[in-house]
């Protein structure tokens, strides 16, 4: 399968209560058959979030749902992949809802 090649970094700025953190940086390489950078960028023009919080989203689900994907036979995503596909068709659907309501191109 073709897949798209990402680094992924998590650095620690601050600790739970607010405190700085140093030194703390988690990065890792991984491959997904989508275009993530590009799902998200479209993602920001219809989810009515922030641009942190769409980031989030859009990495998030992307890596969760190929981790998913790639380890199908395994029974621990028995419980998840069925609601996990309905989010993500829920999803799909929700620039078409917007555009129902809204004349601008969102996709």
């Amino acid at each position: 399968m073709n897949s798209y090649r990402y680094k992924i970094t998590v650095e620690a700025l601050t600790g739970a209560k607010g405190e700085p953190v140093e030194g703390r940086t988690l990065s890792f390489e991984t491959a997904n058959h989508d275009d993530i950078l590009g799902i998200v960028e479209r993602m920001r023009a219809w989810l009515p979030f922030d641009s942190h919080t769409v980031a989030s989203l859009g990495v998030g689900l992307k890596l969760v749902s190929e981790v998913a994907l790639m380890e199908r036979n395994d029974p621990m995503f028995a419980a998840i992949r069925p609601a996990l596909g309905e989010f993500v068709r829920g999803l799909k659907q929700r620039p078409e809802t917007i555009a129902s309501e809204s004349p601008r191109r969102l996709l």
